[in-house]
C-alpha cells in the first residue's frame, strides 16, 4: 500500500501532465521506474497493472460512471478489479503475427505514444495511422478488399491479445430499461482516487501544522492511525 509521502509524490509528478500520459507517469511513479520504461508497454498492458494498483486502494470492485443514452440519468458502474487485473501484461516491444490471406503478418501492440500521435486524426485516418506505427513491415499497398482484410485481422488480433485496451461495460438503466455501453478507462478512475486521497492528505497535513505547528515532513513521518488519532485530539482541543 502507498505511504502517505509515496501518494503525494506520486500526485506531484503527474498533476501537470496531459491526460494521454499521465497514465504512463502514474504508472511510473507506482512502479518506482522510469517514466520511459512505462511509455514503451502496450496501451492493455499499461491499464491492466493501473488496474491492480486500484485495486489495491479500493478493494475488488471500483465503480465508474455513465450517462443513460435513454433517459440521461447517471448511473454507477461496477468495474470487477479481480478480473480485469487477470487480463494478460505483455513486455515492452513484444512482436505478435497472424496470418492474412496466406501471409504472415508481423506487428506490435499501440502504446501511448502511438494512441497521442493519431490522437487528432479523422477517424478512418486514425485507424489507418494507427496501424501503420504497430506493423513492422507495412508492405507494398494492397487491393482495398485485402486492406480491409488487414485491418480487420491485426484489430482482432491486437484485442485477442491485449484485451485490457479495450473493455466495454454494459449496464442496464433502472429508470428506463435501456441497455448501456461504456468504455472502460482505468486511468481516469485510478486518477480520481489518488487524486481524492492526495487532497485529504494535505487537509490532514494542514490541520495538523495549524493546530500543533508541525511541518509537513513531520506529519507524513506519522503513520495513518498516529495521525488520525492527533487530528482527533485537535479537534476536541479547547479553542
Amino acid at each position: 500500500m502507498l505511504s502517505a509521502r509515496q501518494l503525494l509524490a506520486v500526485w506531484d509528478q503527474s498533476l501537470a501532465e496531459p491526460l494521454p500520459t499521465r497514465a504512463v507517469v502514474v504508472l511510473a511513479g507506482l512502479l518506482d521506474e522510469d517514466p520511459a520504461q512505462c511509455a514503451g508497454l502496450d496501451v492493455g498492458s499499461r491499464d491492466v497493472l493501473l488496474g491492480r494498483f486500484l485495486h489495491e486502494l479500493v478493494g475488488p470492485t471500483a465503480f465508474a460512471a455513465a450517462r443513460c443514452a435513454g433517459c440521461g440519468e447517471l448511473l454507477d458502474v461496477p468495474v470487477d478489479l479481480v478480473t480485469f487485473g487477470a487480463l494478460p501484461v505483455h513486455p515492452a516491444g513484444q512482436e505478435f503475427s497472424v496470418q492474412v490471406d496466406g501471409a504472415t503478418v508481423r506487428y506490435r501492440l499501440p502504446t501511448t505514444a502511438d494512441i497521442s500521435a493519431v490522437a487528432g486524426l479523422p477517424g478512418g485516418q486514425a485507424r489507418t495511422a494507427l496501424l501503420a506505427r504497430c506493423l513492422a513491415e507495412p508492405g507494398q499497398p494492397r487491393a482495398a478488399e485485402q486492406a480491409a482484410d488487414l485491418v480487420a485481422a491485426v484489430e482482432q488480433a491486437m484485442e485477442d491479445a491485449a484485451p485490457g485496451g479495450a473493455v466495454d461495460l454494459l449496464v442496464h438503466c433502472p429508470e428506463c430499461g435501456h441497455d448501456n455501453t461504456a468504455v472502460l478507462d482505468i486511468p481516469v478512475l485510478l486518477w480520481a482516487e489518488l487524486e481524492a486521497r492526495a487532497i485529504a492528505v494535505l487537509r490532514d497535513v494542514h490541520a495538523l501544522a495549524v493546530a500543533y505547528g508541525w511541518t509537513e515532513d513531520a506529519v507524513l513521518s506519522l503513520a495513518p492511525s498516529r495521525r488520525a488519532a492527533y487530528l482527533a485530539l485537535a479537534d476536541t482541543r479547547p479553542a
